[in-house]
């Protein structure tokens, strides 16, 4: 099987060979940026090292196998040591933080909606009650 113009797959343009009908790469690396994301996957993993992963992988989780190992090449191009781990960890931190955002803001929302004061608002009671010689705490209030 030849790329889509009848040209050779990306991985056969970069190891500067024939693409035949029987070339495990060229369903995975027929497009415009095949040749240089498969030199990213050379470089890293060899040629012939993905070969037999993608010979011993059944037919239809292949694809997903090449987009995997094209990932995690070019992740650990640019990042050698830790590769698509640091992303991993990057995206995870996000997702901390947006998290804790939302947690705040519906907490916001919670008390406004009842016209409630909130947390900050209870604790700015607390803390101006501090210097009275008898104070309202928080938690004497029902709300």
């Amino acid at each position: 099987m030849t790329g889509q113009s009848g040209s050779s797959c990306g991985a056969c343009k970069f190891l500067r060979r024939k693409c035949t009908s029987k070339c495990i790469f060229s369903p995975y690396f027929c497009y415009p940026e095949g040749a240089s994301h498969f030199a990213a996957i050379h470089k890293v993993f060899g040629a012939s090292n993905v070969s037999k992963l993608l010979s011993k992988i059944p037919q239809q989780n292949r694809s997903e196998a090449a987009i995997s190992i094209c990932y995690e090449a070019l992740a650990r191009m640019q990042d050698p040591i830790y590769g698509c781990v640091a992303q991993i960890f990057a995206l995870e931190q996000q997702i901390a933080s947006l998290q804790e955002e939302i947690d705040q803001l519906v907490n916001y929302m919670a008390y406004d909606s009842f016209n409630l004061p909130n947390q900050e608002s209870l604790q700015d009671l607390n803390n101006m009650n501090t210097w009275l010689p008898f104070s309202f705490g928080v938690d004497d209030m029902s709300i």
